[in-house]
């Protein structure tokens, strides 16, 4: 994640989320740079998820753990204020059962933050791939998507209320869209 990206999160967290004493966040996806580090989150409840942490020790001073996959998620319905995802979805091969279980766990009126890289017409595009192939398609072992700004919107925000943030992060060499949804 991109300080660029922390930033955009940050902003939209400030604008669309009031915080409450019994505040519940939830982080599909979690790092050890993780979105659950943002200040204005310090006296939440957080939980970070994630298939496996690189580094355990250091998230669970600032989270609680929970390997588990999106795709099924072992909370009970409206368990969480805010869910947030960034650069995750796209290492799901399944992302649409991870975005409806989000929704799922989400409570009504709760905030939906995700960041996802998407697809444009670059000018450095050859032969339908661009530059982020390379690191991406064939480093990572389970990369499977960029999405449309289309498909953020119809597919992760599917059954909200309203799609609230669109913020273009980056256009160039990587495309990246972090979008806010209210449930």
């Amino acid at each position: 994640m991109s300080p660029k990206v922390f930033a955009t999160f940050v902003d939209i967290l400030q604008k669309r989320f009031g915080l409450s004493d019994r505040c519940a966040v939830l982080e599909v996806g979690a790092a050890t740079w993780t979105l659950l580090a943002i200040p204005m989150l310090a006296h939440a409840t957080k939980v970070a998820l994630n298939l496996r942490f690189s580094d355990p020790e250091s998230l669970s001073k600032q989270a609680d753990l929970v390997i588990g996959n999106g795709n099924s998620l072992s909370f009970p319905d409206e368990s969480f204020d805010c869910v947030m995802s960034c650069s995750a979805m796209e290492h799901d091969a399944y992302f649409w059962k991870t975005a409806a279980e989000t929704r799922r766990v989400l409570k009504k009126g709760g905030l939906f933050i995700v960041g996802v890289p998407i697809y444009r017409t670059l000018p450095t595009d050859y032969r339908y791939t661009t530059l982020t192939y390379a690191r991406h398609g064939l480093a990572y072992n389970a990369d499977f998507y960029r999405f449309s700004e289309q498909a953020v919107r119809d597919v992760f925000f599917e059954g909200y209320q309203a799609v609230t943030d669109e913020v273009l992060v980056r256009r160039y060499p990587n495309p990246y869209l972090v979008v806010a949804g209210r449930k």
